[in-house]
């Protein structure tokens, strides 16, 4: 089992990706330096979070697609760069799992129906888009186990708004009206990434004064308020954190990526 925390951030200025680096449970060598984003166009982040299979073949595969889809001499659209990654993904696992020679009545319920989810942001045009796509196991109706690709609405937005995915609980309660983290919601970078939140479920992201810079400060927050409070939430230590990396899609121009290392973001 893997963890991880991405954030994913629609801003006034333009669309921010963070992802953390450390993946735990496993003997494969440096883990910690594996990515866990890729870039499919010069418009475009893609981020893969979830199970990455045995000896990284998931992994593998969604950066072997990202590559396919870099090479397109034509713009491919967020929503199908989304959907061709979630599409291999599920042909890989199906594959590594040899489904296809399993009864499916023979099979018993998966711990986790969970597998991955990819996400992908950019611009269509001068549109800011987020799609998320999941990879799980799924009852039929005749009470059999499928894998199955499914778009996840609530974290598909455009115009402006934060999300998480991952080990996201603690992330999540920064964002909410709750009185957890009351400190750390008047900061700034937070109150205004909860109030984009609420402009974009009411149509008025034109009204958003969360900011690049400001995404940059919620995800390193987020990171290290999982580091400190994630086993309340029976996540394992060192299941979120190492190297941060940060990339930034401006509204016009190319994408900017930074890498910032614990003692920079961990007090």
């Amino acid at each position: 089992m893997f963890g991880t925390l991405i954030g994913i951030f629609l801003t006034s200025t333009g669309i921010v990706i963070g992802a953390d680096t450390v993946l735990w449970g496993s003997s494969a060598p440096h883990l910690s330096r594996i990515e866990k984003t890729c870039t499919p166009s010069q418009r475009s982040v893609a981020a893969f979070e979830g199970w990455y299979g045995e000896r990284l073949s998931l992994h593998q595969q969604f950066q072997s697609v990202c590559k396919t889809l870099s090479r397109s001499r034509k713009p491919v659209p967020v929503d199908e760069q989304a959907d061709l990654l979630i599409r291999k993904l599920m042909d890989k696992y199906r594959e590594q799992q040899r489904l296809s020679a399993i009864p499916a009545a023979a099979m018993p319920a998966p711990g986790n129906p969970h597998i991955a989810f990819v996400a992908v942001a950019g611009f269509d045009g001068t549109m800011p888009q987020v799609a998320v796509r999941e990879l799980r196991w799924e009852k039929t109706r005749k009470g059999q186990w499928s894998v199955k690709t499914a778009p996840v609405g609530k974290l598909s937005f455009d115009g402006c708004g934060a999300r998480f995915l991952g080990d996201d609980a603690v992330a999540a309660l920064l964002l909410d009206r709750s009185a957890h983290f009351d400190r750390d919601k008047q900061r700034p970078e937070v109150s205004r990434a909860i109030e984009a939140n609420r402009q974009r479920a009411e149509d008025n992201c034109f009204l958003s004064a969360f900011s690049v810079e400001d995404a940059k400060a919620l995800y390193k927050l987020a990171v290290r308020a999982t580091i400190d409070h994630g086993e309340t939430f029976q996540m394992e230590n060192g299941a979120v954190g190492g190297q941060l990396h940060l990339l930034t899609i401006p509204s016009e121009g190319p994408i900017q990526k930074v890498v910032i290392d614990p003692e920079q973001y961990v007090e």
